[in-house]
């Protein structure tokens, strides 16, 4: 039910005292106003307001959250524990706010599901009105109640106040209009300023300073304010509010260090299987909030070491477990999933999430194998920024929330099936659910899954999200018509594949107006967990730079091109720790030829989601024609030993090893990466010469997909290609020996 703002607001304005109808029906015109040109309508309005509300009456917006989430979620190197961190994260995020406003702000006239309030309550942060007055006790509370449920993870919340008139115009409208905005565009000295704060929107003639200047003004430019005050606050502690002290704990050289975070104290032991381990209290009630969204009970010595503190009785309810259980698998679209039907027939009827990663890697062929799918999606920040109502802002950003939550649990159920693994605190085989999800928050996402699954997870997780969105954004639109939205634009005629992959052409005849890109890296379970978030995190970054690319007027090389606002993905599959000893860009600049002075780029990663659909699909029909694995290791070493002699001499190595193949393996080459990236769309390159497995880089030289292609053979297996063969190269380096897991050998760790 959609939240009644008018009625919010004045009750806000007229704290403690309940609002009057005019004052009620004046909020509401104020919001619907139409954008006026000039200062005067602005000036009849406000005279209006001081009528009815007072001259001074003003309504506050709180804005907070955690902040270094990823510090406190993945300091511990366990599973249960980064769920728990997680789960209590999430828990006051969702739940610890909405009481706040309960008990400071009761409105049981406005009855909804949460505070209405709450404009959203999501992804780590919130934004919500309150009186003037409450405003900054409610973001002390906030940042209280973070700090008494977790004692270690930062958080920061700020409050301002604003007139009426702001709540539609964004920041002072009164003081500096549209005309004030001409005047100073005309100056040279201002205005270079004035453009990097007040962008254009999308179809603007350049010259269209009131256009400009409109674009911005609205709610989306106090939330940015609030934004902004934000940052400041998590810098520098005593901005915006009562001076914020950070948590800390003193390790004494003569303390017993925490088994699980290494940096503080132990004060008490517990019991964690058939380990006992001394533990922070902080890493103590990760471990007890792990468990217990788990469906599992906390010890009786663990929860009185524990106390005063419990573990908040609400907490299952934000688990993505409880979520996917109880609300996904039982919805009617859930029940059709290959997930569900898995579950039916194998007569499934008790299963637990994944106690460790070795019980997620257990589920991967080739086994012991986990991917790390870390998603963003693109341009958010912007788009929020120029929302022009609060109303609009809540379904915006409910929308987005929700579809990504859509997208994971469906990417999921769609690839997933139940693994019957070994479970060492029963010691005996158990069905387990083979994922983790670690964070779904607004247009975000970081999950775990078995290594084989994780592209082919990426790939469906990305094509609901974009889809579903950009559909629900359309309908918004008719129900807002002040929500702009841009043309969205295909990528076809630009895309570097040219093959006929039905999930390549879906993306490639699809028009997004928000894209999601993704990092996704594949590793041995015993891989440090720290060292993964490190490279998926700028896997997401290289690939959300080319999706930056597509979205621009004018491309590289100075050529004008439609804007297309579809995500990327880059990966890389880690057989070896030692693989990566700086970051993924000077490893890819020295093993790949991967920087921009080079001519023969032996990757053609990040790629966007129609292109990665298109180098599964090559990969797919090259191990259904049953191409020999030697031929393709032996023709990627012809593309480094040709380092010195440019392209011919691989490209006659690859035609003569084609001409020498069976006719059905030839038959692939040709179809699947000859035709579909090497004599496909050149992409304006004037070449006349194809050089296959060579394509056109524009303007530089050539790329080629060979090594992309051989570092996902092993973790793009479908049908009967999927058996246990021996495992090919990653980025240069081969596959170790998988031993089976001894049921009991030490559990493996993040």
């Amino acid at each position: 039910m959609a939240t009644d703002f008018p009625n919010v607001i004045a009750r806000c304005l007229t704290y403690p005292q309940l609002p009057t109808q005019p004052l009620v029906d004046l909020v509401a015109e104020v919001l619907a106003m139409p954008t006026p040109l000039d200062r005067a309508m602005l000036q009849r309005m406000q005279e209006r307001i001081t009528e009815v509300a007072g001259a001074n009456s003003q309504v506050a917006l709180v804005y907070g959250g955690a902040t270094k989430i990823k510090g406190y979620v993945f300091e511990a190197p366990k599973l249960p524990e980064i769920r728990g961190a997680s789960a209590l994260l999430d828990w006051v995020n969702e739940v610890g706010v909405n009481d706040l406003w309960q008990q400071h702000l009761p409105m049981p006239e406005l009855a909804t599901a949460s505070h209405p309030c709450i404009i959203y309550a999501s992804g780590g942060s919130f934004l919500a009105f309150a009186p003037a007055a409450l405003g900054p006790t409610l973001a002390t509370a906030v940042e209280r109640c973070y700090t008494e449920q977790t004692l270690t993870a930062n958080s920061a919340a700020v409050s301002a106040s604003f007139s009426l008139l702001e709540l539609r115009f964004g920041r002072n409208p009164l003081a500096y209009w549209c005309e004030d905005f001409v005047r100073d565009c005309a100056d040279a000295a201002h205005r270079d300023a004035l453009f990097t704060y007040y962008y254009l929107p999308e179809g603007a003639a350049a010259d269209d300073h009131q256009q400009r200047f409109l674009n911005r003004k609205s709610f989306g430019e106090l939330v940015t304010l609030l934004a902004t005050m934000f940052n400041q606050r998590r810098d520098e502690r005593a901005s915006h509010g009562e001076v914020r002290y950070l948590p800390h704990y003193a390790l004494q050289p003569w303390d017993v260090k925490c088994a699980s975070s290494d940096v503080r104290p132990a004060m008490l032991a517990a019991k964690v299987g058939s380990d006992e381990r001394r533990l922070s209290e902080p890493a103590a009630r990760k471990l007890a909030a792990g468990r217990a969204v788990k469906g599992k009970p906390v010890s009786e010595k663990l929860a009185q070491s524990l106390q005063p503190w419990q573990v908040p009785k609400a907490l299952s309810r934000v688990s993505w477990n409880q979520r996917w259980e109880k609300e996904f698998l039982r919805s009617a679209e859930g029940r059709t999933t290959p997930y569900a039907d898995a579950l039916r027939q194998k007569g499934v009827t008790e299963i637990a999430p994944a106690d460790d990663l070795d019980q997620i890697g257990a589920a991967s062929e080739p086994k012991r194998y986990i991917g790390l799918i870390y998603a963003d999606g693109n341009n958010i920040g912007r788009l929020m920024a120029t929302l022009p109502s609060p109303a609009i802002y809540q379904c915006v950003s409910q929308t987005l929330s929700d579809i990504a939550v859509d997208a994971v649990l469906h990417g999921l159920a769609q690839h997933l099936t139940p693994a019957y693994v070994y479970d060492q605190e029963h010691r005996a085989k158990v069905w387990k659910h083979p994922f983790e999800i670690l964070a779904i928050g607004g247009d975000d996402l970081f999950i775990v899954v078995p290594g084989d699954r994780a592209f082919a997870v990426a790939l469906t997780i990305a094509q609901i999200f974009e889809q579903r969105l950009t559909e629900r954004f359309q309908q918004i639109q008719k129900e807002f018509p002040a929500f702009k939205l841009p043309d969205p634009a295909r990528l076809a005629e630009r895309s570097r594949y040219a093959g006929s992959d039905e999930s390549a052409a879906t993306f490639q005849a699809h028009a997004p107006l928000v894209g999601l890109s993704a990092g996704v890296v594949i590793a041995q379970e015993s891989t440090p967990f720290f060292f993964l978030r490190d490279l998926v995190e700028e896997l997401l970054k290289r690939a959300k730079g080319l999706a930056k690319e597509h979205a621009k007027k004018v491309n590289s090389q100075g050529q004008k091109q439609e804007r297309f606002y579809g995500g990327a993905v880059d990966f890389m599959v880690l057989k070896s720790t030692s693989m990566v000893s700086d970051n993924i860009a000077a490893f890819r600049k020295t093993a790949l030829q991967d920087h921009q002075a080079s001519q023969r780029r032996l990757t053609a990663r990040p790629y966007t989601w129609a292109e990665f659909a298109g180098l599964l699909a090559s990969v797919h029909a090259l191990q259904q024609a049953g191409m020999p694995r030697s031929q393709l290791y032996r023709l990627r070493q012809t593309l480094d030993a040709a380092a010195e002699g440019g392209i011919l001499t691989s490209t006659m190595e690859y035609l003569y090893t084609r001409a020498r193949l069976r006719t059905q393996v030839a038959t692939a080459l040709v179809d699947h990466i000859e035709h579909a990236w090497c004599y496909g769309r050149q992409i304006g390159s004037g070449a006349s010469v194809a050089t296959p497995p060579w394509s056109i880089w524009p303007g530089h030289g050539h790329e080629t997909i060979w090594p992309d292609l051989l570092e996902a053979y092993d973790f793009a297996l479908v049908g009967e290609a999927k058996h246990a063969e021996g495992a090919g190269h990653g980025e240069g380096c081969a596959l170790p020996e998988t031993p089976s897991p001894h049921p009991r050998g030490t559990k493996n760790t993040i």
